[in-house]
């Protein structure tokens, strides 16, 4: 069972808090990760290469 199944079953069953909160939990994962891939990409990417 992932998040996506997680959603739809909340959304069919009328749960909105639910819904509402793994919407925020996905942007979350998705901001985090896009902090660790910038982190990683000052790293690897020389500085005269931006």
């Amino acid at each position: 069972m992932g998040i996506g199944f997680f959603i739809w079953d909340a959304y069919n069953s009328g749960i909105i808090s639910e819904v509402i909160l793994a919407i925020i939990y996905v942007g979350l994962v998705g901001l985090l990760l896009d902090r660790l891939v910038s982190f990683i990409a000052s790293r690897v990417v020389p500085e005269d290469q931006k």
